[in-house]
């Protein structure tokens, strides 16, 4: 189980969009490194991120810290509050050598998608997951987004919990529904955005609109770098590793079911009922193949 490193990652996922380059270079590996910050040296932990050792102080100071040992602190007190350990290995897959090409790319692609889902369940924010649930399952409406390649999850996420839930609706740009629900968005609304890099421009817009709004934003992205990330009250970290030019979606429809499987969990009657009503009223609507 990883260590939460939750206030000095969301300090610097805000402030990343407002970062020099090279500042934004050393955030950036901190946020895909945070044991380091505890465990390493100023210097030495500079020279992974690639800058002068300078540069670690100056982006203490820009987050709003008087040193680096004060921002270095909140990494420290992290670890000390876990009675576990902080490991990368859990989960690892080991690649068996094959001599058969075909072969071979079968086994590329079984670790690739084993090793996105073991990188989601080990390695998630715990804490995000916990406020993403209780705020969906609280929510007044839930509005869900994703464009471009991530638009197959936003579908996927939003057939599954409109099927349970009566509260949910997708976003569809230049639809007719599409600005009659960005314009009743309000307090006690909350926004599911996916966007993976490179992020769709049209779900970083509504991400910013539904934060100016007041509206609670669910972010699940690749990379805590990602534009997403800085409008997003709760990120959920996927991996879209794969040994082909097309991004993974395993992470990401895992992801999907854990959310819409422990929301329903907190109300499984209510939930068993809507879905029975929903397949219902399919069959006798005639959308099922019957001989």
């Amino acid at each position: 189980m990883r260590v939460e490193f939750g206030e000095g990652i969301d300090i610097l996922t805000r402030a990343y969009p407002r970062l020099s380059r090279q500042l934004k270079k050393s955030a950036a590996y901190i946020m895909e490194h945070p044991s380091e910050v505890a465990t390493f040296s100023m210097r030495r932990l500079a020279a992974r991120a690639g800058v002068p050792p300078s540069t670690m102080n100056r982006l203490a100071k820009e987050l709003g810290f008087r040193t680096y040992e004060e921002f270095r602190a909140l990494f420290r007190d992290s670890i000390n509050d876990q009675t576990t350990g902080y490991s990368l290995q859990g989960g690892q897959v080991h690649v068996v050598a094959r001599e058969d090409k075909f072969d071979h790319d079968l086994n590329a692609f079984q670790q690739a998608a084993l090793t996105n889902i073991h990188t989601l369940f080990d390695h998630i924010d715990r804490a995000a997951l916990e406020r993403a649930v209780q705020a969906l399952a609280d929510a007044r409406s839930v509005l869900v987004i994703g464009m471009l390649t991530s638009e197959s999850s936003a579908n996927y996420l939003h057939h599954v919990a409109a099927t349970g839930f009566h509260n949910w609706h997708l976003l569809v740009p230049k639809s007719a529904k599409y600005f009659q629900l960005l314009g009743a968005l309000a307090p006690g609304d909350v926004v599911v955005c996916i966007a993976v890099e490179p992020c769709a421009a049209e779900s970083i817009k509504v991400a910013r609109h539904a934060r100016e709004a007041g509206v609670r934003v669910i972010g699940v992205t690749d990379r805590r770098t990602s534009p997403l990330a800085a409008s997003a009250d709760d990120i959920l970290l996927i991996s879209v590793h794969s040994p082909n030019i097309f991004p993974s979606h395993v992470g990401a429809t895992a992801l999907v079911e854990l959310l819409v499987g422990m929301i329903a969990a907190r109300d499984e009657r209510s939930v068993a009922e809507n879905v029975e009503n929903a397949e219902r009223s399919r069959r006798n609507m005639g959308e099922y193949w019957s001989e």
